[in-house]
């Protein structure tokens, strides 16, 4: 058997080295045939890789590439405050089996904390693929914030300690002592504690990034006061700072010096900035220019909430109903408010004359919510459904406006059901004639007595009933 391997063996070396196989020795070639092949041993190159990873794997190259592309979209999406479109993004990355799965958690956990849902945010930023360095240092904080407005205190002590621990390298002394107010506000609250991060600190030897995350610290804590005295202090390369000249605008807005504030907010042209110019006009009832204020700062930033709270009831001073509607549909409302924000809407639509439309919303609000029996609901339905002439529907929701003392709708429903044609005449275009016959004949003073013919004498009806009766007793 040995024998015949071994022939085997030799007859295919044989064969082997009659095949000229061209191989690279640098620039040279060779085979296998070639003399001194064992001498030149380490002299030889492979050939070139003509294929790469990319392109032996093109599906999965190209999948990774599409989820890039879709989480930069993401990113810019949240930095310019579109939660929505970057929402769609991510709940689709979210069922793909990817390693950028710890990058769309924290993203999803970015976006629902932005969006005022702390509880699933807790959720997204707890996921096993975001429990381990380096990703947890990276979300810690947002972690900690969640569980401190959720009150979770006793997580919240772990998660703080590990978070220092593991993420101290991701804070700079400003953040930190944010973020450590925070929790000792939350596990140790006591007297004081505001006022303990201001001490000893010297605003104009601060960076000014430094310099922003204590002004903004001061505003959140309303601490504005403990600061005031070094305001007058900063250096000309911190006025210099745009956003630095907006915080102290907003400092001295709340501590009363509105010239101070002015002054330092004239010039920028920020959404802040001009939230505050708005409110400065309102203090001094110059409505059309507030108005004017707050439109900017919505061309700025048109998701500005501040912005949109303001001008609402601007526009409804005003009269502007068509921007009035536009905007209040585009205000964020949380689910308890989410009511209070149509019943608004159906308002401006009303008063817009686009009664269709605030029917609809009106419809929306019974058919979604028992407060669709509350007052401002059913007093605007019925005037919705008296000028489309509806008149059934008039009083059906003047009757609950009624039941709820409601005079204009009481009287509302007293003429429905005696005028049938009472939603017709009331849009007349014509001027209705009226005939004030009441205010006559309350001036009138009438002193005649009331003559009271009598058919029967009282006698009469007191004999007949005695007879019966005996209402007189017999004396006797």
């Amino acid at each position: 058997m040995k024998v015949i391997l071994l022939g085997l063996f030799i007859t295919s070396w044989s064969i082997a080295s009659s095949i000229n196989l061209p191989s690279r020795i640098g620039e040279g070639s060779f085979s296998l045939g070639d003399e001194g092949l064992l001498s030149r041993r380490g002299e030889f190159t492979p050939p070139p890789q003509l294929l790469g990873a990319a392109e032996l794997n093109q599906l999965f190259f190209s999948e990774l590439k599409e989820q890039n592309a879709d989480l930069k979209k993401v990113k810019s999406y949240l930095l310019n405050g579109e939660t929505r479109l970057a929402q769609v993004h991510l709940r689709k990355l979210a069922y793909t089996q990817t390693k950028l799965r710890p990058v769309i958690f924290r993203y999803l956990g970015m976006l629902s904390f932005i969006e005022g849902e702390f509880q699933k945010s807790y959720e997204y930023l707890s996921s096993k693929e975001l429990q381990v360095l380096p990703h947890f240092a990276k979300i810690c904080t947002l972690k900690v914030i969640n569980l401190i407005v959720l009150n979770k205190v006793r997580t919240l002590e772990s998660e703080w300690s590990r978070c220092q621990l593991e993420g101290f390298n991701q804070f700079n002394s400003g953040n930190f002592v944010w973020i450590e107010t925070l929790v000792q506000m939350k596990l140790k609250p006591h007297v004081g504690l505001t006022k303990k991060p201001f001490k000893g600190m010297k605003l104009s030897a601060m960076s000014n990034d430094q310099l922003k995350i204590f002004l903004k610290l001061s505003l959140y804590l309303n601490q504005e006061k403990l600061i005031e005295p070094q305001l007058v202090e900063l250096d000309l390369m911190q006025f210099e700072d745009n956003e630095i000249r907006e915080l102290l605008g907003q400092v001295y807005f709340r501590l009363g010096s509105l010239a101070k504030s002015y002054r330092f907010i004239e010039d920028l042209d920020s959404p802040n900035a001009e939230n505050i110019k708005g409110n400065l006009y309102i203090l001094r009832n110059k409505y059309e220019l507030a108005y004017a204020q707050f439109k900017l700062a919505l061309k700025k930033k048109k998701n500005s909430q501040n912005a949109m709270e303001r001008i609402l009831p601007l526009a409804w001073l005003l009269g502007d109903w068509k921007e009035g509607a536009i905007i209040s549909e585009r205000v964020l409302a949380s689910p308890q408010t989410q009511i209070n924000k149509m019943t608004l809407v159906s308002a401006f639509y009303t008063q817009k004359g686009d009664y269709q439309k605030a029917k609809d919303v009106l419809e929306t609000i019974v058919s979604r919510s028992r407060r669709g029996a509350e007052i401002d609901v059913t007093q605007l339905h019925s005037f919705v459904a008296l000028m489309q002439n509806k008149p059934e529907e008039v009083k059906k929701q003047a009757a609950m406006s009624c039941a709820q003392f409601d005079m204009i709708n009481c009287w509302l429903g007293f003429q429905m059901y005696q005028w049938d044609s009472f939603p017709l005449t009331i849009r007349r275009p014509d001027k209705l004639p009226a005939k004030k016959e009441w205010e006559r004949l309350s001036l009138e003073e009438e002193n005649t007595p009331l003559q009271e013919t009598v058919y029967v004498n009282q006698l009469d009806i007191e004999e007949l009933d005695d007879k019966l009766i005996k209402l007189i007793p017999d004396a006797r």
